[in-house]
């Protein structure tokens, strides 16, 4: 198969009814070479049903995490690192731990060959990922994170214009604020969530919107219902200013209460690893640092528009 052309398929595939399933994330160049071969033999044989679904990298690992549960025993052996795929047939499951275990599957039953470079299916990776952002009409952004004396990891971040804009606009400006730099996590609820914003002291004391004063809440329509929610920290109605947490697991308790903006899309790791620092009175006893990484950010139409109005 060459670059951009479609697989060639010799001969007749095996006489046998089954359903192909395909998740991984959108821009892993496995995921795309494995979703083309999935669409061609599901199109060329009437026999084979596909579903096919890519996800952002943490949406990714929870999707993960369901399926494996649902399906146990070899499924155990699945990593976020890599694509699952796997086929269900009349009367059996085929679980395949390795890009290869499918290729060689699909070689010997359909005589389906790819031999297409890795670096055609990075590309459209990259493209796809960022298609889905630009069709989404949502915003992202990443924050950088330190805890303790480790490299500052990358966590990316989803805004939900469609249902926060005021909030959205006001994260993103807060990330633009020079006071943002190096701030810290000043709260960290074991195992639950992490608080940070407070840009004046790192007390907790303080949380003032971008452009001053408090903002109202805006929506309660996404609940506390999983890990890597994005939401902002209050004291009561209507008094939401800089400061914001991220969930570890769900809380629905914050339901109606506290409003969630955003969710994370990648680097859900680390969120984990600072929700598990050793804490006292809720402080966590080692630095947890965040930094604005603007390279990331892609502001949705909208605010582009409410911004040039404003």
């Amino acid at each position: 198969m060459g670059d951009g052309q479609a697989p060639a398929v010799a001969g007749a595939g095996v006489e046998m009814r089954c359903h192909i399933h395909l998740y991984g994330k959108y821009n892993d160049p496995v995921f795309q070479r494995e979703r083309v071969a999935v669409e061609f033999l599901a199109q060329d044989n009437q026999l084979i049903e596909a579903t096919i679904q890519g996800f952002f990298e943490t949406q990714y690992e929870q999707h993960l995490r369901h399926v494996v549960s649902q399906y146990g025993g070899s499924f155990e052996q699945s990593k976020p690192s890599a694509p699952l795929i796997f086929a269900e047939t009349d009367d059996t499951v085929l679980y395949f731990s390795s890009e290869k275990r499918f290729f060689d599957w699909v070689l010997r039953r359909f005589r389906y060959e790819d031999n297409t470079r890795v670096i055609f299916y990075r590309q459209i990776g990259k493209t796809a990922l960022q298609n889905i952002k630009d069709r989404s009409g949502r915003s992202y952004c990443a924050l950088g994170i330190a805890i303790g004396r480790e490299e500052v990891q990358t966590i990316q971040l989803e805004l939900f214009d469609e249902e926060c804009p005021v909030l959205a606009r006001n994260f993103l400006d807060l990330l633009l604020d020079p006071k943002f730099e190096a701030h810290p996590v000043h709260r960290v609820k074991a195992g639950s969530w992490l608080q940070a914003g407070d840009l004046v002291d790192g007390s907790g004391l303080h949380s003032e919107a971008a452009g001053g004063g408090l903002l109202r809440h805006e929506s309660f329509t996404f609940p506390h219902d999983r890990g890597g929610l994005l939401g902002m920290a209050s004291h009561g109605k209507d008094t939401n200013g800089s400061q914001f947490y991220i969930t570890a697991r769900q809380l629905p308790f914050l339901d109606g209460k506290f409003c969630v903006f955003g969710r994370v899309i990648g680097g859900m790791r680390a969120v984990l690893r600072a929700c598990r620092v050793k804490t006292q009175n809720e402080r966590p006893r080692i630095d947890i640092k965040f930094y604005a990484l603007p390279e990331y950010t892609q502001a949705a139409e909208t605010q582009h528009k409410a911004k040039e109005a404003a």
